[in-house]
Order: structure tokens, then C-alpha cells, then sequence
């Protein structure tokens, strides 16, 4: 009985294609290649087209889907961009941490006398602004420690 039982499992582990078992990337084994290209082939018969996209919005929404506007080509954009540079001739700033949930900014002033943390969080929705630190060293140590003073709290409005 336990004799067909292996044999069994043997047949099915046969059966079973895998491109690359864990056992033959340690072992040094070729994986199929001939797998591999049926699953790149299968991959990019999941993709779907833009027009393809662009069809099923004017389906079931019944209206022309929304063009995408490049960055920077908006009258609107270009204005702001315009008023930000007027107020603020000389940008300073590094980053401290961006990812897909928190982005920090710390901003200096070109004489390197007063740094501001900036933090958006987009888990809770809300961005920080820090007090006025007068070294780079002071900020730092108060960021990564956890003690730096969050003077304003926005509500990030979505939608």
C-alpha cells in the first residue's frame, strides 16, 4: 500500500511543470526553457490596450474617457509654478524618506541657519510641518529619534 502511495506522488510531482523548483535552483539543474516561453507568452496575452480601456469606459460609463493631461502643460499648473518660484527664488531641500506611504522633505535656507521637516503621511491622510531647527545635525537627531515638535497638522483632502 505504501508502495503505490510513493508511486503516485512520484507521478504527480512528474506531472507537475514548473519552470524552476526550489530543489533544481540549489541542485544547478537547466530549467525548461520551453515553460518559460509559454509563460511569457501567456503573461502578455493578459495585458490589455489602452484603446481596448478607452472602449469599456465609453460602454458602461456612457461618456469619452478623460484625456491625460502631461505634467507641466496645464495653464493652471504652469501659473502656480510660476507664483511658487516668485515667493521662493531658491528652493533648498533634501529627502529623508520616500516611499508609497510617508514622504519627508527637510527644507534649509541658503544660509544653512534654519531647517523645517516637512512629513505627508498617506496611510492617515495628513501632512506635518516641524518647528524651525538652526542645524541640519539638531533636525536629524530629532527625526530619528522620534522627538521632533510638529507645529501644523493638515487633512490631506483626496477626491
Amino acid at each position: 500500500m505504501a508502495n503505490r502511495t510513493m508511486q503516485q506522488k512520484a507521478l504527480k510531482l512528474r506531472k507537475q511543470r514548473r519552470a524552476m523548483p526550489k530543489e533544481l535552483m540549489r541542485s544547478g539543474i537547466i530549467p525548461n526553457r520551453g515553460v518559460l516561453g509559454e509563460y511569457k507568452e501567456r503573461a502578455k496575452g493578459l495585458g490589455i490596450s489602452e484603446d481596448e480601456v478607452n472602449l469599456l469606459i465609453k460602454t458602461f460609463y456612457k461618456r469619452d474617457p478623460i484625456p491625460s493631461i502631461p505634467a507641466g502643460e496645464s495653464k493652471e499648473i504652469k501659473a502656480l509654478l510660476k507664483e511658487l518660484k516668485e515667493r521662493i527664488p531658491e528652493q533648498h531641500f533634501f529627502s529623508v524618506l520616500d516611499n508609497c506611504w510617508h514622504k519627508t522633505i527637510c527644507f534649509y535656507n541658503a544660509q544653512k541657519t534654519c531647517f523645517v521637516m516637512a512629513h505627508t503621511d498617506l496611510r492617515k491622510l495628513i501632512t506635518r510641518r516641524s518647528i524651525e531647527y538652526n542645524s541640519k545635525d539638531r533636525i536629524m537627531q530629532a527625526y530619528y529619534s522620534g522627538k521632533i515638535i510638529w507645529i501644523s497638522c493638515q487633512s490631506i483632502k483626496s477626491g
